[in-house]
């Protein structure tokens, strides 16, 4: 009975979170021209819209693709949302980050787009004015705060955020890869050493928060060394080591931190809500943890892929040839 209780309160916080967040924001808006809408999980996407894509993200309802020609492609779920409204004249862009109900682009410039809902403290589309003052190489996001890692190494959060995951350390430099969880954050550093903000232990951030929101996801492992990417999810955390194994940390509801046996040969990570994806160097995809809409079901004889992306209750996968895979509730299942 006590788990069923925990079950509930947290399926309950994930969304209470997003329904604070953008709270009287959900009118339905008309797509771009250049987004595609996602009516059911039974209908493939449309395969002229989505070729010559190198890089993707997930976000909770909507996946967003850069294509070769610095433009971007957005898809949703039963369509229409305006996080997938791509604004008309976006172009020049080298990275994209989808979060809960907005989207990020980074553009050549260095500078950021963002559209779709703000969060509650109105802080995301601050982020537009950063490269008037920063030199910035790239974006991070997830729920509600995005990271920002800066030319130099160091590292700036905006957002929203009550349990610290905009609390950047004090001297943090020396960084290369960033990633933003549900309400904690990431950041790998060139030493191969990992740095994490939010809920840490001793928590302290009141037994009520504590029992709900800690779940161990900023309390990196002792002596976790050679790392070459990070990942965090809603509420746990991946590391991807130079071996090519992979570490994990945090909530473990759904299985999440239960890396598979004899998993090896990684070459690249992504922590989806509640689940993860693993890259194997031969091109062939593992998943794990939260499989309630199937986002851990890899499409039999799914190859040659060379990106992968974790949303919520979805999983997506980038091939060689620039077409996507996707599979779960949220996305149709299919080839592109």
């Amino acid at each position: 009975m006590a788990l069923n209780r925990i079950r509930i309160s947290r399926s309950l916080l994930i969304l209470i979170i997003i329904l604070v967040l953008f709270a009287g924001c959900l009118t339905i808006q008309p797509s771009s021209q250049n987004s595609t809408a996602i009516q059911n999980p039974n209908e493939s996407l449309n395969s002229g819209s989505t070729t010559h894509v190198v890089a993707i993200s997930a976000g909770f309802e909507h996946i967003l693709a850069l294509k070769n020609d610095g433009t971007v492609d957005a898809w949703c779920y039963k369509g229409g949302k305006i996080v997938c409204d791509v604004p008309s004249n976006l172009s020049d862009v080298s990275a994209v980050a989808a979060g809960a109900q907005y989207s990020l682009a980074l553009k050549r410039d260095g500078t950021i787009v963002f559209w779709g809902f703000p969060d509650a403290d109105n802080q995301l589309p601050t982020l537009m004015n950063l490269s008037k003052t920063v030199n910035i190489s790239a974006i991070s996001t997830k729920v509600s705060h995005a990271l920002v890692l800066k030319s130099d190494g160091t590292v700036i959060a905006r957002g929203s955020s009550r349990l610290g995951a905009l609390d950047v350390p004090d001297n943090l430099t020396n960084v290369i890869q960033v990633s933003a969880g549900g309400d904690h954050s990431l950041a790998l550093k060139n030493d191969g050493t990992v740095v994490a903000w939010g809920p840490k232990s001793p928590c302290n951030i009141g037994p009520i928060q504590c029992d709900i929101y800690y779940r161990g996801q900023a309390d990196v492992p002792a002596n976790l060394t050679n790392v070459i990417q990070v990942s965090a999810g809603l509420e746990h955390s991946l590391a991807l080591k130079s071996d090519g194994t992979v570490v994990a940390w945090g909530d473990d509801e759904y299985g999440q931190t239960n890396v598979p046996a004899n998993l090896t040969n990684v070459i690249a990570i992504s922590a989806g809500y509640n689940h993860n994806l693993a890259l194997k160097s031969d091109g062939t995809v593992v998943a794990w943890g939260d499989n309630e809409y199937g986002q851990t079901n890899v499409p039999a004889n799914l190859t040659n892929v060379k990106s992968i992306a974790g949303g919520a209750g979805f999983s997506v996968a980038l091939k060689n040839d620039g077409t996507l895979v996707e599979w779960g509730l949220y996305i149709p299942i299919g080839k592109i």
